[in-house]
């Protein structure tokens, strides 16, 4: 019984959530006529133009509802937020071999928790309705996250050196994601050309690398559940 709770919490829900996540985007993306920001009077969902968040606008950029992609894609972040709010509060416990792996793992838990409330919060604040609460909730979302990433890569190295190759892959993500917050918050962006599409693009590549990460930890998660668990805490403490 305790094996299937633990496969549930650290296998099932994290992989049905960034399905079911990618399923409602693509959904929603079919269904968006809103048009960008630069032309709004184009009728299809465009993959440099929009950004993700254009998605769950209220309202479309020339005026109108914009009803299925807004419950679509809000309900998509409400999802990956309870599940991996959950998911990170428990990881801890499958870095626990020694130390400082515990150590590292608890503020990566924390940070991965946090960044998780923050999908809630960009449900929450539709970019025509709330611009400001919105940007502070995508941006931190990212820091967050990406704080995750780097703290969780360091940990597997403590583990063993045979886990490089994970680390390392957990350092890429990390890596894509910094490049877009340095591109987002430091207007790195601006001294481009296409200065709106290269945020745009930055966007989208800072969040398929998140959704990657997935995999990577569920390849750890899936050989540290080989070993059965004792018991799970918040944060393993």
């Amino acid at each position: 019984m305790i094996r299937k709770y633990h496969n549930l919490l650290f296998f099932i829900l994290p992989v049905a959530g960034v399905l079911i996540f990618i399923a409602l985007v693509l959904f929603a993306s079919i269904n968006y006529n809103g048009g960008t920001y630069k032309n709004p009077d184009l009728e299809y969902y465009s993959f440099s133009q929009n950004y993700l968040s254009d998605l769950g606008r209220y309202d479309t950029y020339s005026g109108e509802k914009n009803t299925i992609p807004f419950y679509a894609f809000n309900i998509g972040l409400l999802i990956l937020s309870f599940i991996f709010s959950l998911y990170f509060l428990y990881l801890p416990n499958l870095y626990d071999d020694n130390s400082k792996m515990i150590f590292l793992s608890r503020y990566g838990g924390v940070c991965g928790f946090l960044g998780s409330l923050c999908f809630a919060g960009v449900a929450f604040t539709p970019s025509d309705l709330l611009f400001d609460l919105h940007v502070f909730f995508a941006n931190w979302l990212f820091r967050l996250l990406c704080g995750t990433i780097l703290f969780l890569s360091i940990s597997l190295l403590f583990k063993n050196k045979k886990n490089i190759i994970l680390s390392i892959l957990f350092l890429l993500i990390g890596f894509m994601v910094t490049s877009h917050i340095i591109l987002s918050d430091l207007n790195m962006a601006d001294y481009f050309i296409k200065s709106h599409m290269i945020k745009v693009l930055s966007q989208k590549a800072a969040v398929i690398s998140l959704l990657l990460s997935m995999p990577v930890m569920i390849v750890y998660n899936s050989l540290r559940l080989k070993h059965a668990l004792k018991s799970i805490s918040i944060l393993g403490l």
